[in-house]
């Protein structure tokens, strides 16, 4: 297949392309990605590079906007190359001179399209690419890519790997990047304090009913000064030592009886032989 021209690209005269979207400019779409397909805290899938070189080393020069990497074995392992237009012009040289695409398609399972609405029409991509859109702050899909090979791949270049890995930390440790991860970071714990805070009100609420139901129950208030007696107190209940006492009661009347009579027959004895 020649990669230097896949379609011809016919200009604005043609009428393939339909209204200028909104004004966004690269980083602004770079973001848009990050959002679309986030590296998560909880459940981690998606790690994407952007500004990929083709290979490791100084003599690759071609870069590609931003890979996406699907780290899910269930979902095949697969690398997604994205490429940035935000003009008709800039596709327009992208579609007619493909050497970028032809370079990184070897190592790619899926290839996309990122633009503003109304920069590319679906008519003029090749059938296996994909084309993604602003959606408030992240993407859709207007169309979603096709495999680029009929046969599962199961391998990286370390090359490529090495490029990936080298634009991943080249990122990471960018003002903007780590801007940006401290935000993400922000907004996580953020959510999460919020999620703690709920499941502790819903917990002092179950308390609280508990003790009201209590309360109400037993007619006993419990107060500050008073709560480790009536926790001693019902802690007794609870283990028997009550129904302990009451059990052993009907002993203690008898040998009680026994002794007033002991005692009655002593004050008789008494009584007689100290009689003149």
């Amino acid at each position: 297949m020649d990669h230097r021209r896949l379609l011809p690209v016919p200009d604005r005269a043609g009428g393939l392309f339909a209204g200028e979207g909104k004004k966004m400019n690269e980083a602004d779409l770079i973001k848009a990605i990050m959002v679309r397909w986030p590296m998560t805290v909880r459940q981690p899938r998606y790690v994407t590079a952007v500004q990929v070189h083709n290979g490791a080393g100084f003599g690759y020069s071609r870069k590609l906007d931003a890979i996406v990497f699907d780290t899910w074995p269930s979902k095949g392992l697969r690398l997604h190359g994205l490429e940035i237009k935000t003009s008709r012009g800039d596709l327009r040289r992208e579609l007619q001179d493909t050497r970028k695409f032809a370079e990184f398609e070897p190592h790619l399972d899926l290839f996309s399209i990122v633009a503003p609405k109304g920069i590319v029409d679906l008519k003029i991509l090749p059938p296996k690419w994909g084309l993604y859109i602003p959606d408030g702050e992240g993407l859709r899909a207007r169309r979603k890519p096709l495999s680029l090979h009929s046969d599962k791949r199961a391998e990286m270049s370390r090359s490529i790997a090495a490029a990936f890995v080298r634009a991943l930390v080249d990122r990471s440790l960018s003002r903007e990047a780590q801007d940006a991860e401290y935000q993400r970071g922000f907004e996580i714990g953020k959510k999460e304090g919020e999620r703690i805070s709920l499941e502790a009100k819903r917990h002092v609420d179950e308390l609280e009913r508990a003790i009201s139901e209590f309360q109400e129950a037993s007619g006993v208030q419990i107060l500050t000064w008073n709560a480790n007696k009536i926790g001693e107190a019902v802690k007794t209940i609870m283990d028997g030592g009550i129904m302990k006492r009451i059990r052993f009661a009907p002993d203690i009347r008898d040998i009680g009886m026994r002794l007033i009579a002991l005692a009655d027959e002593l004050d008789y004895l008494k009584d007689k032989f100290s009689e003149p």
